[in-house]
């Protein structure tokens, strides 16, 4: 190899090695304020649970430690059975491409959660929401949930290891595909993060609870730019 050849190579090996120390970099989204124009609200309903609503606002105090999102939950049984009613709040700046940056080993969540109805069993189930070509997935179980004890005060909610296989599809009928899963790999495409909250009975209920402090980290898969960079210097050195 000429000492050109040699030159290029090492430029080519530099490049390498800052591509490799950005597919390694943790990727966060973070939102403590919740401006109303921040965030989207998707609300899917079972067959039992046709007519129930939910809503989303930001209040200004109350939070922690100010800037908060409130969400209401009406579910409305219409016939015998479980209804369920599950609101999709998705964060309009919040994007991620594995295909383009690096594929996804896990995901750690966490979120603030409070509770104002001091009544039995009146929390809301709440998770990390994942939209991806157009199909809505909610973290399975186990879930979080908010008893109003403790959870009459903003108090910490927090998932880690997330990976694939921790999300299950919600069709806009509100029926739940376990088996249907969003794409972690190098050729998934983009996904718009956000949170749920959801409530399901046998009766007519009300829920209102609120989040705070969301964030998101994306652990991408240590290397992977790194490693198609690599395959293309082996195929040119061999062309040489």
């Amino acid at each position: 190899m000429n000492r050109i050849a040699r030159l290029t190579l090492a430029a080519s090996f530099a490049s390498l090695t800052l591509a490799a120390s950005s597919a390694h970099a943790v990727v966060n989204f973070f939102d403590g304020i919740f401006n109303n124009s921040d965030w989207t609200l998707t609300t899917f309903n079972n067959a039992t649970g046709v007519g129930s609503t939910s809503q989303g606002l930001q209040f200004l105090t109350g939070g922690n430690p100010n800037e908060y999102r409130r969400i209401r939950n009406n579910l409305l049984v219409s016939n015998p059975g479980n209804g369920a009613v599950i609101g999709f709040h998705m964060n309009v700046t919040a994007f991620y491409t594995p295909s383009s940056q690096g594929a996804i080993t896990s995901i750690n969540y966490s979120e603030d959660s409070i509770n104002f109805f001091n009544q039995p069993g009146n929390g809301q189930n709440a998770g990390l929401a994942i939209l991806q070509n157009g199909i809505y997935y909610r973290m399975q179980p186990p879930t979080f949930f908010m008893p109003f004890v403790p959870f009459s005060a903003s108090n910490p909610n927090a998932a880690a290891g997330l990976t694939a296989s921790s999300f299950a599809e919600v069709t806009p009928a509100g029926i739940v595909n376990i088996s249907s899963h969003p794409d972690f790999s190098p050729t998934g495409t983009i996904m718009q993060l956000g949170f749920y909250r959801g409530n399901g009975s046998n009766g007519n209920i009300t829920t209102d609870c609120g989040i705070d402090n969301w964030r998101v980290s994306i652990i991408p898969a240590p290397g992977a730019t790194a490693l198609l960079g690599l395959g293309g210097l082996v195929a040119l050195r061999r062309r040489r």
